[in-house]
């Protein structure tokens, strides 16, 4: 399964600079003199086409403002993802041998190799659109142009695009998850043909729990995160830590952070829990560059070490299929730029962003974003979005191998491949307290390195449904 990671909002705009753009915003509640609470409650079903994977995820955030400097945040999560997935092996071309030294052809109905579990994705692909689509919906609300360093860094690792959901700062450090898990359930690959990749059907649930506490302090704002989530075979604990500082009049703001993942994985070719953990640190800067304008910038470093491969892939490797190998260590570097930009006389305001990102795999990727708030009424806002992916395959990818490689893998997420998403989202603040919003986008996604099948990349629908409400 992907993996998930929530975002949170780390910093708040200077009160006198979002009134200009929150004339975009009838989500913005009128702020009391007291503590506030607020309540939301999510839900997104992400469907693949074929009868690919399915992903229903409802979650319930709580936000609690103890006093004016002091606010804990609690997020539950959880996700039910069944359906099938590619294993691996390469559409049915030659007959293969497989590890115990049986033939079979590859995507044939004797192929025996076991399915891959419930755990579709446990490498940190570039599974972000859930957090793009919160840090949108964030930016409408207006609550926080400044949002979080891993949503706006993009810290999610990549090399894959696919938009399967997914909230929690993958290098935001902490997992989305809590309670325990049901066992995975699995089915025999289904039977392969001609220019058509294997798939086995797969089963699992997740449970998670993120805990967050932001402090003032004269010009910094503190914030600390806590995550833990579990599924058959997957457990995850997270720890991030940042500061926001204030100056130039509140036009400014410096974000530093850190966050470190120890997760414990295990699947059919790694019986054992398996150690593997993630360093990620980031530095950002957020500046107003007039009241309807705002410009961030983030850097993200990051490294991943221990068992970085997933343990329910097989690839062939001179004529036998065995289990994938991929590399113990990864490091990552990524860029983000974004401007943020309301126009009165529209009514309306643009989220232009870009962002780079580049690892030791050997994989490079480029992501545009742009998303328009329109206000249609005093409690209506229409936002249309396009998203445009490219990224290059890693060193170690291919359909087949031969020789003797010390690394290998045949999962399409790390080919040659691009992808657009677009859709639009309504919003509607019936009163100062309740809001709702209904999300609705389409994914597609296309290898380019013409030897791929072409049905490795599948297509999905995204729903996105939620309410918010100001205690």
């Amino acid at each position: 399964m992907t993996k998930w990671r929530a975002d949170s909002n780390w910093m708040k705009i200077s009160r006198k600079h979002s009134l200009a753009l929150a004339a975009l915003l009838p989500l913005l509640p009128v702020r009391r003199a007291g503590g506030e609470e607020r309540l939301d409650f999510k839900t997104l079903y992400y469907k693949e086409d074929g009868n690919r994977m399915q992903v229903f995820a409802p979650s319930v955030n709580f936000e609690k403002e103890i006093n004016p400097t002091l606010t804990i945040k609690i997020q539950g999560i959880y996700n039910s993802i069944s359906g099938a997935t590619p294993t691996g092996a390469p559409p049915a071309a030659s007959p293969a041998k497989s590890a115990s030294g049986s033939t079979v052809s590859a995507g044939a109905s004797s192929y025996t190799a076991p399915p891959p579990s419930g755990n579709y994705d446990h490498d940190d692909d570039e599974r972000d659109d859930d957090r793009r689509m919160q840090r949108l919906n964030n930016v409408a609300r207006m609550k926080a142009l400044r949002l979080s360093p891993w949503a706006k860094a993009g810290a999610t690792p990549a090399p894959t695009p696919a938009p399967a959901p997914t909230p929690a700062p993958s290098s935001g450090g902490a997992t989305t998850t809590t309670a325990s898990s049901s066992s995975a359930t699995t089915a025999a690959p289904a039977a392969g043909t001609d220019n058509k990749v294997p798939t086995a059907n797969s089963s699992d649930e997740r449970y998670g729990l993120v805990l967050e506490l932001n402090k003032q302090w004269a010009s910094h704002t503190f914030g600390i995160q806590l995550a833990y989530s579990t599924e058959s075979d997957y457990d995850s604990k997270g720890l991030a830590l940042r500061d926001a500082i204030d100056f130039n009049q509140k036009n400014t703001t410096l974000l530093v952070g850190a966050s470190l993942n120890h997760d414990m994985v295990q699947g059919y070719y790694q019986p054992d829990a398996t150690a593997k953990n993630t360093l990620d640190g980031m530095i950002g800067l957020t500046q107003v560059l007039d009241p309807n304008t705002l410009l961030t910038v983030n850097f993200t470093l990051g490294r991943a070490q221990g068992y970085l491969t997933d343990p329910y892939k097989v690839v062939e490797l001179n004529g036998t299929l065995i289990p994938e190998k991929r590399p113990e260590e990864r490091t990552k570097q990524i860029a983000y730029v974004a401007l943020n930009r309301y126009f009165d006389s529209m009514e309306g305001g643009a989220e232009v962003s870009y962002r780079f990102y580049h690892d030791s795999f050997g994989s490079a990727a480029n992501t545009f974003s742009l998303a328009w708030y329109q206000k249609l009424t005093p409690q209506w806002i229409l936002r249309p979005m396009f998203r445009y992916y490219q990224q290059g395959a890693a060193d170690f990818y291919a359909v087949r191998f031969s020789g003797a490689p010390e690394v290998y893998s045949a999962d399409y997420r790390l080919s040659e491949l691009t992808a657009v998403g677009y859709g639009l989202k309504l919003i509607w603040k019936p009163t100062k307290s309740l809001s709702f919003d209904v999300d609705v986008e389409r994914y597609e996604q296309r290898g380019r390195d013409g030897v791929t099948a072409p049905d490795a990349y599948p297509g999905a629908t995204i729903v996105m449904a939620g309410v918010t409400l100001w205690l």
